[in-house]
């Protein structure tokens, strides 16, 4: 006896939703336009980040932050930074290595 002479049918089929595919243009453009954003209130800025630097002051001590740290110990040891530029140069000049 089969699914479809005792009166069930098959599940249907699922449509591919979800498409993996490289992501690195989008996110450099996004790196390129958007790297300075910052929210103030429910808008947008684009402007040098005082509070956030000052806040990150108080939390650090006025030392570098963890991760910042865990960067420096890790180019000291291995002689580079394994955040690689891939395949060109970082979207924003002040980030580039």
């Amino acid at each position: 006896m089969t699914g479809a002479s005792c009166g069930r049918t098959s599940p249907p089929e699922l449509p591919n939703v979800l498409a993996f595919e490289p992501k690195k243009a989008y996110l450099r453009e996004l790196l390129a336009t958007q790297i300075d954003l910052t929210t103030l209130g429910a808008g947008y800025v684009r402007e040098t980040h005082e509070h956030f630097e000052e806040m990150q002051a108080t939390i650090h001590g006025g030392e570098a932050a963890p991760s910042d740290r865990v960067m420096q110990q890790h180019q000291e040891m291995f002689g580079r930074d394994y955040r690689v530029e891939t395949e060109s140069p970082h979207p924003d000049p002040a980030q580039r290595a």
